[in-house]
């Protein structure tokens, strides 16, 4: 299904003891800080976006609030049918294959994206940034 030839400097291992417990295994994309991707035993891949977000409330006093969270995004990334249906990926070397294959379509378009973003409304700022 996919190109087999998985990009070992590229993509790092780093699951965790009970991922490899569950039969998921853990790759971060060194190309894109806070990206990762996630192959699991039941044949689902995921691309998982982990990020920091610092909100910052100005009140109008020159006093401000400040708290912040981790948040993680996953998305499937598994190849779809024209039902919208998802093709499980069971074999390692095909599930290798796909985090390859959709790690470069991202950068394809997303060369020109900032690993920071600044997002200001009214009396609120939020600060993400990826971990």
């Amino acid at each position: 299904m996919g190109n087999t030839m998985f990009d070992t400097n590229r993509f790092i291992e780093t699951s965790s003891f009970n991922q490899q417990k569950s039969g998921t295994i853990q790759f971060m994309d060194t190309q894109n800080p806070g990206i990762y991707y996630t192959a699991h035993r039941n044949g689902n891949v995921n691309r998982v976006r982990k990020t920091n977000e610092q909100h910052i409330i100005h009140d109008g006093t020159n006093t401000t609030q400040t708290f912040g969270r981790c948040k993680t995004r996953y998305s499937r990334v598994n190849y779809r049918q024209t039902n919208g249906t998802y093709v499980k990926l069971h074999r390692l070397s095909d599930q290798l294959g796909r985090i390859q294959e959709v790690a470069d379509y991202y950068n394809s378009f997303d060369d020109n994206v900032n690993t920071t973003s600044v997002i200001k409304s009214n009396d609120q700022t939020v600060i993400i940034t990826p971990r």
